[in-house]
């Protein structure tokens, strides 16, 4: 059904009642039509001077290609409905410019999300809030990390930047708090990305490849993340979490992808910053191989930083990110330095004035946007 339909029917409905849902960092977000179906969208576009933004799931260019622009970045439309009290679904479409064959130009849509959650009722105080996800679901880590660092308009995260995996993937997700819920104070007023008060957790298996790849092989990626506040009365606001990746790349040779990653978070209401160190073999889309044994994955490392500061309650923010990544053997070096300024119009609403200047294996090039972020 196109979007402008479901709009036709939603009027046709009548005396409905149309609610927004609470949208703040960490929150959920999104329109509950007429108590049927929650509906929500991020949209991404930008004015974008420098190089082509090149997904993780697409093939790198030879060139890199100088662009200056206005583009659609990303649009993500999402429909949510509770079938009961344990039971609800998700349907998230993905948009974006088709930049390849005769379609160049035209949007692509493909699916990012299609699940069933359920929520069993466990009458346990260790593990609550626990969720099952079936289907195309949520990876462990990114979805996480995208609620401290909220620059996603601007690109990637440092770890799907490097190619390293994405956020979706067709399996089975497990996630849920170990002990009681935070404070709700907190959780509204601070940063609401993590609601245990002691511990998170995220679990799961799948084909390895992502939610736009084909499975390659009978191998399935075990990943997992475990979040802990170790001074939860004292000190909420510092998050320590662990993540790793177990399995096979995903191609007909089957290299290792084996990963794991460290990361430190300290989240006040006027300011977040984050540190990760990531150390691996291979990547789920079986890039980083010898190039004479396909079927043997390179080792890779890097770190990044994240910082942001609003600045009371103006309505401006101050953020920059310092990525290193690097493939041994290869000796491929990638070192970005990412800095921008932010105007919240609301809380659906923001302009991110941005740069970044990317350097690999001593070439360098810088880029400048202008990214308008729509998120209801």
């Amino acid at each position: 059904m196109k979007l402008r339909s479901l709009f036709v029917f939603v009027v046709l409905l009548g005396e409905t009642s149309i609610a927004q849902v609470s949208n703040s960092d960490g929150d959920e977000k999104g329109i509950n039509i007429a108590d049927l179906v929650e509906m929500s969208g991020d949209w991404f576009i930008a004015y974008r001077d420098g190089v082509k933004q090149v997904q993780a799931d697409e093939t790198l260019p030879a060139v890199n290609e100088h662009t200056s622009s206005f583009v659609l970045k990303r649009s993500y439309f999402t429909l949510k409905k509770d079938l009961n009290d344990v039971f609800s679904v998700r349907y998230t479409m993905d948009l974006t410019i088709d930049n390849e064959g005769d379609d160049a130009g035209n949007v692509e849509t493909r699916l990012k999300y299609l699940y069933l959650m359920t929520k069993p009722k466990l009458h346990s105080k260790l593990f609550t809030s626990t969720a099952i996800e079936v289907g195309m679901v949520h990876r462990p880590w990114l979805d996480y990390e995208q609620k401290m660092n909220t620059y996603r308009v601007q690109d990637n995260m440092f770890i799907e930047r490097n190619r390293i995996f994405n956020s979706a993937d067709f399996g089975l997700t497990v996630s849920g708090n170990i002990g009681p819920k935070m404070d709700d104070d907190f959780l509204k007023d601070v940063n609401g990305v993590m609601k245990g008060k002691y511990a998170s957790y995220s679990l799961g298996i799948y084909n390895g490849g992502g939610y736009s790849g084909i499975e390659k092989n009978t191998n399935k990626v075990v990943a997992g993340r475990l979040t802990v506040r170790p001074f939860a009365n004292s000190l909420p606001q510092l998050q320590v979490s662990g993540y790793f990746n177990r399995g096979k790349g995903n191609s007909e040779f089957s290299p290792d992808f084996n990963q794991v990653l460290g990361f430190l978070a300290f989240t006040e209401k006027q300011y977040k910053l984050t540190a990760q160190l990531h150390d691996g073999v291979g990547d789920f889309r079986a890039r980083y191989i010898d190039s004479n044994d396909p079927s043997r994955a390179l080792k890779n490392h890097g770190y990044s930083f994240f910082g942001e500061y609003r600045f009371g309650r103006s309505p401006f923010s101050l953020w920059g990110r310092l990525d290193e990544f690097k493939v041994e053997e290869i000796d491929e070096r990638t070192q970005r330095i990412i800095g921008g300024l932010t105007y919240r119009v609301n809380k659906m609403i923001r302009l991110i004035l941005n740069t970044e200047h990317t350097t690999v294996d001593n070439n360098t090039e810088d880029t400048y946007e202008l990214n308008l972020e729509i998120s209801f």
